[in-house]
């Protein structure tokens, strides 16, 4: 009978781990399908000396050259920003500098209402068409990480955990 019972643990775990494999290669694939049209990890991207509005009314440029930097590009009206943009907070700021960049927004009170509503206290950015286009963005929220040389390191596009974030920036840099 104890024989039968750690056999059957056995099957079991090697089903449990198949199951794991299988939705980990799913959710890959959903992920590179979805960011196929993005911009190239290890492409460049010319963002110097380029600044934005935030929702303070103070200029901050979208990328600091002392650190890798998380911009999260994001519209008030998205759910899954909603769901999503909280996850920033569990990020290590020494390590990396996040920009929120509001995009297709109807006016500055929504973005503020939308900050208000999710507790946000971080400067939030007011992006425009041309930086949309720029980043090639088709949905939200998107994610890029560039290092201080303007070199994409690493791409998202939809909800990401805040353990995604956390391991896209171990393994970005």
């Amino acid at each position: 009978m104890n024989k039968f019972s750690n056999k059957l643990k056995q099957i079991k775990w090697h089903i449990w781990l198949r199951d794991v494999l299988v939705l980990c290669a799913i959710i890959f694939a959903v992920n590179t399908w979805q960011s196929r049209n993005m911009l190239d990890v290890d492409s460049n991207v010319v963002v110097k000396n380029q600044l934005l509005v935030g929702l303070d009314g103070q200029t901050s440029p979208l990328i600091k050259p002392d650190k890798p930097t998380l911009i999260y590009f994001f519209a008030p009206w998205c759910k899954i920003c909603s769901l999503s943009i909280g996850n920033l907070e569990y990020l290590n700021s020494d390590k990396l500098n996040i920009v929120r960049v509001a995009l297709d927004y109807s006016n500055v009170e929504e973005v503020q209402d939308f900050a208000d509503k999710h507790n946000i206290s971080s400067q939030i950015l007011l992006g425009h068409a041309g930086l949309k286009q720029q980043f090639k963005i088709q949905g939200y929220p998107t994610y890029y990480i560039l290092d201080d040389q303007q070199k994409v390191l690493a791409k998202s596009y939809g909800y990401s955990t805040a353990l995604g974030l956390k391991l896209r920036q171990v393994f970005s840099g």
